[in-house]
This record gives C-alpha cells, sequence and structure tokens, in this order.
C-alpha cells in the first residue's frame, strides 16, 4: 500500500525545526531531547542513522525561585522546604500509578480527579512555598502553564507516561539527557528523503470528505485521495480543517476545549557565544525560574564547545516588556548578565523560534483545564471512520514528547494494517522498512 504525505508547511519536522547559528551548526527551535525509556525515539533514530549525545549538565545550576537567586546543585534553602517537595512527588507519582496505563478517562475517580487542578492538590497538601515554586518551573516548562490551571488528571497521565516526575523533570539521567546531532528535525529530514515525491510540502488541508469506502483530501490546490487518512496534529489545529461527515461530538468538542486554553505562548530562544564562557565559571549554562521572564535557560552549545549557545524558555504573556523582537534581544541580555555576569553582554548572534505566530500549530506544549479529558478522552485515539488519530498529545506514553509521537505513529498504523487485514508491523519490521528506505508495505 502506498503512501503519501501532506505537510502545511514548507518544511517537514513539525514541532522540531532546526535553526542554522552558522559554521555548519544549529540549535532546535522546539522539541530536542531524548532520555532513558523513550526507546521508540531512541530505536527511530538509530535506524535514521541520527547519532545522539549528552547534554551539557556539569557545574552548578542557576535558580531563581521565590525571588532569591541561589547557584550550586540544588536551590539555596533548608532542608524542610526540600524534603516538603521530595515528600510531595512521592505522593503524586503514586496517585499517578493508580491511573490505567494510556487511558486516564478510565480511573474509578477520573470525573474528581478531573475536576481537581494540581494547585488544588497542592493546597490540600499544605504545599510549602518553595514547593509550590518548584511545581510552578515544572508546568510553566513542560505544559506552559500554571498549576492552578491544569487539571490534575492531565497532570498525573504526564506523569504516570514518563515513569513518574522525576524522570520526566530530570536533567541528566532524565528526559532531557540527549540530544541528537544535527538537531531534532533531522530525523524528519531523513525520513523525507525516504518519501520523495510522495511528499507534499506548502499544502496545508482545507477539507476532507470521507465517501464510501474512499477519502477525500482537499488542499489548496489539489485533491488526494485514499483509502485511510491519518491526522497528526495537535487536537485545537482540528478546527482549521472542514470534515464531511462533521466530526463526532465528543472530537469536536476535544478540539475545541484544547483550542480555548489558557496557555502561555512560549518563544523559545538561543543567544550564541564565542565560547561557552559560563563553563570556565563552574557553571554548566541552566537556570531555572518560577516567576523571572526567562523560564529556562540551559547550554546548547554544539558537541564540540567550539561556540557557547543559551537557549531559553520566554512567555511574552508572562512579560509583555519583550514582545517587540528588537527590544526582546536587548532584553534577553539584560535577564543572562543577572545569572552569568556581564560576559553575557557579548552575544555574537541571536536565533529564536516564536510559537505564538507559527501559523500551522497552537503552540508547541500545552497544559489541558479540567472537565476535558474525563469527558472527551476516549476520541483523542478513536478512529472516525476511516481518519486516523496520531501526534504526541495521543500517545499513551510520553505524552508531549518526540518518543510520544512516534509511538502514536506506531499505533496508527497496526490499527490501519488491522483494518485491511494485514499482520501488524513489529518494531523489526518497522526498522526494516526505514531502513530500506521504502514507502510501500
Amino acid at each position: 500500500h502506498s503512501v503519501r504525505v501532506l505537510e502545511a508547511r514548507d518544511r517537514v519536522g513539525g514541532r522540531t525545526v532546526n535553526l542554522s547559528i552558522g559554521n555548519g551548526h544549529v540549535v532546535e527551535g522546539g522539541g530536542e531531547w531524548m532520555g532513558p525509556g523513550q526507546d521508540r525515539i531512541a530505536n527511530l533514530a538509530k535506524d535514521l542513522g541520527v547519532r545522539t549525545f549528552p547534554a551539557y549538565y556539569e557545574g552548578d545550576t542557576t535558580y531563581d525561585i521565590l525571588g532569591e537567586v541561589s547557584t550550586g546543585l540544588l536551590p539555596d534553602v533548608g532542608i524542610g522546604s526540600a524534603v516538603d517537595f521530595l515528600e510531595l512527588a512521592w505522593k503524586i507519582d503514586r496517585e499517578a500509578m493508580k491511573l490505567p496505563a494510556g487511558r486516564p478517562w478510565r480511573a474509578e475517580q477520573a470525573g474528581s480527579l478531573d475536576r481537581r487542578t494540581l494547585g488544588d492538590w497542592l493546597s490540600a497538601q499544605s504545599a510549602t512555598m518553595f514547593s509550590w515554586a518548584i511545581f510552578r518551573v515544572i508546568t510553566r516548562a513542560i505544559m506552559a502553564g500554571y498549576p492552578e490551571r491544569i487539571s490534575l488528571l492531565w497532570f498525573l497521565h504526564y506523569l504516570r507516561g514518563a515513569g513518574g516526575l522525576l524522570p520526566l523533570i530530570m536533567n541528566d539521567g532524565g528526559a532531557q539527557d540527549l540530544r541528537f546531532e544535527g538537531g531534532s528535525q533531522r530525523l524528519s529530514i531523513r525520513m523525507a528523503e525516504a518519501l520523495g515525491d510522495r511528499l507534499h510540502l506548502g499544502q496545508p488541508v482545507h477539507r476532507i470528505e470521507q465517501l464510501d469506502s474512499r477519502v477525500w483530501v482537499r488542499t489548496r490546490d489539489r485533491l488526494f485521495s485514499a483509502r485511510r487518512v491519518v491526522v497528526a496534529m495537535m487536537p485545537s489545529d482540528l478546527l482549521r480543517i472542514r470534515f464531511e461527515p462533521a466530526l463526532p461530538r465528543e472530537k469536536h468538542a476535544l478540539a475545541v476545549g484544547w483550542a480555548r486554553l489558557p496557555r502561555l505562548p512560549i518563544v523559545k530562544l538561543s543567544v550564541l557565544y564565542e565560547t561557552p564562557f559560563w563553563r570556565s565559571m563552574g557553571r554548566n549554562g541552566a537556570m531555572q525560574s518560577d516567576r523571572a521572564p526567562l523560564q529556562l535557560v540551559f547550554d546548547n552549545s554544539p558537541e564540540d564547545g567550539s561556540m557557547g549557545v543559551l537557549s531559553c524558555f520566554l512567555s511574552v504573556a508572562e512579560a509583555p516588556e519583550f514582545a517587540d523582537r528588537k527590544i526582546r534581544e536587548r532584553k534577553v541580555l539584560e535577564e543572562l548578565a543577572r545569572y552569568f555576569g556581564r560576559r553575557a553582554f557579548d552575544a555574537v548572534g541571536y536565533v529564536e523560534k516564536d510559537w505564538a505566530t507559527d501559523p500551522f500549530s497552537t503552540g508547541c506544549i500545552t497544559p489541558l483545564t479540567p472537565g476535558i479529558l474525563s469527558e472527551s478522552g476516549p476520541a483523542l485515539r478513536e478512529a472516525t471512520g476511516r481518519i486516523h488519530w496520531a501526534g504526541t498529545e495521543t500517545a499513551e506514553a510520553w505524552c508531549g514528547f518526540m518518543d510520544g509521537a512516534v509511538r502514536s505513529g506506531e499505533r496508527v498504523a497496526a490499527e490501519i494494517l488491522e483494518a485491511m487485514g494485514r499482520k501488524p508491523l513489529s518494531p523489526r519490521d518497522v526498522s526494516a522498512v526505514l531502513s530500506s528506505g521504502r514507502t510501500t508495505l
């Protein structure tokens, strides 16, 4: 069976995109890391011949927590605050592991959990101000939202799929452990090379119509016909497409609910230096904050250290004074100088990806507010006739990560093969197809 891919953008990669920084080097403007337990993305990288290397975490981390800046292995807080956070991490992991894997809406208390926010749970646990701050750091970074707005059920689902809170948030040895040589978009570029003329760029889909035994897909200027269609995008972006017949009520409600989320649009930016000067200061280039304009900072330098790169997550919604790009560059340097000294002003370049202005994705990462997952969760993955749903938000494990996206692709491939009366592919079969560059099964 032949395959065609319709891509709205003029490039492949979706929410992974490489930004050139000169001398053959790139930084990622979207998803970039991989860690232990993410075997699907690891296998894909191996099959495509894309090497990984350890992210740089040697030295002290900078923390801007509760208005206090400190540097060290951990934030400079009392033992009582640290113990409180670790106890909360243990408690919330215990709650997460009670969920049915990949199907949180089937939990005995799903409705109750989904009516509450993570903030409600923290309040019920009498969390210290420090623990509140750390959970704000976490949710701002991985969900672009606040504990007070994020569904407790959705947060627990994230933890369940990652094996717990610490594997999800840890850098060295956690989900941010490894980087991809040549940038994460290189995976999609390699797959695109195998597709050849079966890949159609610049073809945003406007209409999908199911008629008898065929599905008709209309783009701006072309019409395609297929036996089955896979739609891989953030649920909110489904509202850009007209479906005939209309989507089931639950699926439409899911898309509408996702589109109305009070998210924090993220700018992922990178500041370039001649050298990673912070390393000679005994620093690893990382900074974590619960409230500063820069949510996260991390060393994103090339593996050989031939130049220095500090990449940052910035929410303009939280810091409107950063809205204008020219002003933003200057103010970012001012913020970096607060943490790494005046040498931070000696930048030689700047690149960014502003996900708030992306025409084809409603941001890069999303929270989920109460009341959506328990009511419409099953519609995340249930096929609609001959239309199948993929994308990292549909993953049973590592939701929100590249590994989750790959898992969702494997799932829909198995669904389609089963619907066609074919034997599902084993991981070995998938590797053989990728290695051969074939575009038929």
